[in-house]
């Protein structure tokens, strides 16, 4: 039952989704880069992760501190802690961050407790990730589907630089931003923007109550223009979202359920 309500679902977006892409753009930017079907899954997965732990250790340490920010806040970093995010608070200035505040959420996104950062300094990697993050921050694109964005901050698997996703954001639950995400490839260093990849043609919010069909959770369904197949951030926002996310590319139906990418065959549509 849930194949023939999603391939129905399929039907009756297909033509609107084609013509809500040209609509947003009539010339629509470059192609991105791809990777296996595997790795797009991996790298989604781990946006997810890190996006969420920065979210949950801001509900912690507004929570220590009332409902507002600490004084003297210039940001924060997320590192990798084992299976848990490290999540470091940053004080001083963009120049010269420092550690402030420090949380550890574990693997399944409980944020511990807040500590003040005992250490003086960020180590090297840590510094570097902030200034990565500034760094794709100030070289956003004139594409703006969101009042904010939430950024990421990968190790770049094809290079010794980084990669900093600035992921179009919402704090409606119902809400789903499809449209507006970046990838941005930046230096090793942290300080140069190497190159930027706009993923997707323009803004596309999607209700997440659309999802059902039939008192049954079906999927929500999208498409791209940038890329022949589903992108990094379709995993995220399917695992953020607890969700299927159908994608369009090309003649080609995806279906991204998690971090798992999976062709649909759509010869059965009737």
């Amino acid at each position: 039952m849930r194949q023939l309500l999603m391939l129905s679902l399929f039907a009756a977006l297909s033509l609107g989704l084609s013509h809500a892409a040209q609509a947003a753009d009539a010339a629509p930017p470059p192609q991105v880069e791809t990777w296996s079907l595997q790795q797009t899954g991996a790298v989604g997965s781990s946006i997810f992760l890190q996006d969420r732990a920065a979210a949950r250790a801001t509900d912690a340490l507004l929570a220590r501190f009332g409902g507002k920010p600490p004084e003297g806040l210039i940001g924060w970093i997320v590192v990798p802690n084992g299976e848990d995010q490290l999540v470091r608070f940053l004080v001083g200035e963009p120049t010269a961050p420092r550690p402030g505040y420090d949380i550890v959420v574990d693997k399944n996104g409980r944020a511990g407790a807040v500590i003040e950062a005992t250490d003086t300094a960020l180590t090297d990697d840590q510094a570097v990730r902030y200034f990565a993050r500034n760094t794709a921050a100030s070289g956003i694109g004139a594409l703006r589907c969101a009042a904010r964005y939430n950024a990421v901050v990968l190790d770049d698997p094809d290079s010794d630089g980084w990669l900093v996703w600035l992921l179009a954001s919402t704090t409606d639950a119902n809400k789903v931003p499809m449209g507006g995400h970046y990838r941005f490839h930046v230096s090793a260093d942290g300080r140069t923007l190497e190159k930027r990849e706009q993923l997707s043609g323009g803004c596309l919010d999607l209700d997440r109550r659309q999802a059902q069909q039939g008192g049954q959770t079906v999927g929500l369904m999208t498409n791209v223009i940038v890329a022949p197949q589903p992108l990094e951030v379709h995993v995220f926002l399917s695992l953020l979202n607890r969700l299927p996310i159908y994608v369009m590319a090309g003649d080609k139906l995806w279906a991204v359920q998690g971090g798992v990418i999976r062709e649909v065959d759509t010869s059965k549509r009737r």
